[in-house]
């Protein structure tokens, strides 16, 4: 006696096999738009990464560029100030009273929240043309060819009147004299000096403005 076997459905099993094919086509196009956005995501994320590298190694490299003229520049002021520098016309020889010629103010000046004094801060930025910033007239000014850098110093005494410093007027500090010159100096052997603030401004490609400031014991 045979044995019949029932013959599988072939339009049931098509029927089937078209729904899974479906449905199969279906989830792919789900990976496929999640796999999108994230790389579209990832994209993003890294044209952000990159442009803030470039951002901070440009800041970084005009850090780096300012820190070296701020030395030069409160160099001359330095040789301003003690009647040094190569130009005599800067030299600051009246330290009782303002002369705006020579950057300097027996006055202490007006400042910002942030300690600079305004007469500085309030500079427009310098104008530039193809080799780079412009001189501006400042006294004793600079431009250096390599940063293309604008470098430009005050200096102040902090005295709150001009004439010789006193303790009601000036912030002191007590000068002592060698001990060669306790025997021969006019009287006693110290005296009282006031101090001296020297702040630098530099001025760099895309307005890119950095400050430095010293205090230095005046005489």
């Amino acid at each position: 006696m045979r044995e019949r076997t029932a013959a599988p459905d072939s339009r049931r099993a098509r029927v089937f096999g078209k729904r899974g094919l479906r449905r199969q086509r279906g989830l792919s196009l789900i990976f496929a738009l999640v796999a999108l956005v994230a790389m579209i995501a990832a994209s993003f994320a890294l044209f952000r990464s990159t442009d803030s590298a470039n951002l901070a190694s440009t800041n970084y490299q005009f850090l780096r560029s300012a820190e070296q003229n701020t030395d030069l520049a409160l160099n001359d002021a330095l040789l301003a100030y003690m009647q040094s520098h190569p130009n005599a016309g800067l030299n600051i020889l009246d330290r009782n009273s303002d002369t705006a010629g020579v950057s300097y103010y027996a006055v202490q000046q007006a400042q910002t929240p942030g300690g600079i004094p305004q007469v500085l801060a309030n500079l427009p930025a310098p104008a530039w043309d193809g080799a780079g910033p412009v001189a501006s007239g400042w006294p004793g000014e600079q431009i250096d060819p390599q940063s293309r850098q604008l470098r430009r110093y005050l200096v102040e005494r902090l005295c709150s009147a001009p004439g010789a410093a006193s303790p009601a007027t000036c912030r002191l500090y007590e000068y002592q004299f060698p001990r060669t010159c306790q025997n021969n100096c006019s009287a006693g052997s110290s005296e009282w000096l006031p101090f001296v603030r020297v702040t630098v401004r530099i001025d760099g490609p895309k307005n890119a403005v950095a400050y430095s400031q010293i205090f230095m014991k005046g005489d």
